[in-house]
């Protein structure tokens, strides 16, 4: 049986399962790009979750950050795709995802575990920002990750400061004034220069990241009652790479990279050079031949 076959019949398999109430997108179809295929698999609680795959070999599996959806990594597969099966999700209520009322982190994580397990063979993952943090509580529910590679996730920031903010976002949007709440968002909870957020509007992604800004909020509130556990981290054998970029101005950024280096008994750090929070947009080059020199 296909690996697109079985995953369908384990979709229909679902008849009637409860997705909160929300209308489920239609099941598997062709992808966006050439020779790519979107795919969707039920998480633990029923929501499907879409991902689009393209390639041959090992998995490769992309999780993106609080903004945004799976094409800030589609644009990485050319690069990768020769030597992995390169697969970018859609996080739950992004993209092609379904999505469900009540949310959490583990909820993230059990999303991220559901479509590793959907796939056959070694299963790598990258997780970039808040998606990072949802694939590395991942490998607490599945030992299916060969390999881990973190960018940048937000483990440690300020709990007080990022709830201001979040309050400050509301009152943005509540007002109209989308654009200027992931402004807020970028510069003073992620840290990016004005350069490196003036650089971001002219890319082709801005507007997709200005729709997306209301699930910012939610996961801003959930990363409120995330607590970095040093001992429970250390407990994890998967070989990991921790991603920063040689730019990046935020301090929270570079300490939760430094205790993931501290915690993690095969980890390994490497500075992308030149960049901050976006390499996948502004230095793809040099994040491919990163990953395959950690995943090869």
């Amino acid at each position: 049986m296909s690996r697109a076959v079985g995953v369908l019949l384990s979709v229909l398999a679902l008849g009637a399962c409860s997705n909160s109430g929300r209308d489920r997108p239609p099941l598997p179809e062709e992808g966006s790009g050439d020779a790519t295929q979107v795919l969707r698999v039920p998480s633990k609680d029923g929501t499907l979750i879409a991902m689009e795959c393209a390639g041959a070999g090992p998995t490769l599996v992309f999780v993106h950050g609080g903004v945004g959806d799976r094409t800030r990594w589609t644009p990485m597969f050319p690069l990768l795709s020769s030597q992995f099966t390169v697969c970018a999700m859609d996080r739950r209520g992004h993209g092609l995802s379904a999505d469900s009322v009540d949310y959490n982190l583990q909820k993230e994580a059990e999303d991220v575990a559901a479509v590793v397990a959907s796939r056959t063979g070694e299963v790598f993952v990258l997780g970039h920002s808040y998606g990072g943090v949802a694939a590395l509580e991942a490998t607490f529910i599945t030992n299916r990750i060969a390999k881990l590679i973190l960018y940048e996730p937000p483990l440690q920031d300020p709990v007080d400061r990022d709830l201001a903010v979040a309050r400050k976002m509301e009152q943005l949007i509540r007002g109209g004034e989308r654009e200027q709440a992931l402004v807020a968002f970028e510069r003073e909870v992620v840290g990016l220069s004005a350069e490196e957020i003036a650089a971001m509007k002219s890319r082709p992604a801005w507007p997709g990241l200005v729709a997306g800004i209301d699930a910012q909020l939610r996961q801003m509130h959930a990363l409120a009652g995330y607590r970095f556990d040093p001992a429970r981290i250390g407990g994890l054998q998967q070989p990991t790479l921790l991603l920063i970029g040689g730019n990046t101005k935020s301090p929270y950024l570079k300490q939760a990279i430094e205790s993931l280096q501290a915690s993690l008994p095969h980890s390994r750090r490497v500075v992308l050079e030149g960049q901050e929070h976006n390499a996948m947009d502004t230095a793809r080059d040099l994040l491919a031949t990163t990953i395959v020199r950690f995943l090869r």
